[in-house]
């Protein structure tokens, strides 16, 4: 069973999409709760009851920008929930790289300073709507036949950057 903690809305509605539209290896079937989480840690009481309902060990797949921080492992989890079976999946720096990408960008954004949030509040727009960090412009933007798009970028995200070791992509993630 896997559980996803995501690191904030932004990335839950990008694995949404993607879970969606059977982008992924895996189904919401295969999904602690059948459902992606917002959260960085276990805490989370509804997370943490259901870890424990299941009753088995989980792999937890975490999806953000910053994967600084380690999982704490919370004492009535330790059963459940182990070291090696956390994954981290990068997309440093920020999220917003995926709409650069998909805009073809890239030159653009590399040759000033911006943080790509900035970059993309400034460039990046769809159907007449500026970019705004909000689940609703990632949804519109990436929904329906630019689903596709969503796809390729992540594919293209993996090709030009680099993670620690330890990092794992969203393209790693795709069937």
């Amino acid at each position: 069973m896997i559980l996803i903690l995501c690191e904030g809305p932004d990335e839950k509605a990008i694995i949404d999409l993607l879970l969606d539209n059977d982008k992924l290896l895996f189904t919401r079937d295969d999904l602690l709760g059948c459902v992606p989480y917002v959260g960085r840690q276990l805490n989370n009481p509804v997370v943490s009851k259901e870890i424990l309902h299941y009753g088995k060990e989980v792999t937890i797949y975490r999806v953000g920008d910053t994967q600084r921080d380690k999982i704490k492992i919370i004492k009535n989890l330790k059963d459940y929930v182990s070291e090696e079976r956390i994954r981290k999946y990068c997309t440093k720096p920020e999220l917003e790289i995926l709409f650069i990408i998909a805009e073809n960008m890239m030159n653009d954004f590399s040759k000033q300073k911006d943080k790509p949030c900035v970059f993309a509040k400034k460039h990046i727009s769809y159907n007449g709507e500026k970019y705004c960090k909000s689940t609703e412009f990632i949804k519109k933007y990436f929904s329906g036949k630019r689903i596709d798009l969503l796809v390729e970028s992540i594919k293209e995200y993996k090709r030009i950057k680099s993670h620690d070791s330890d990092e794992l992509f969203l393209a790693d993630l795709l069937k």
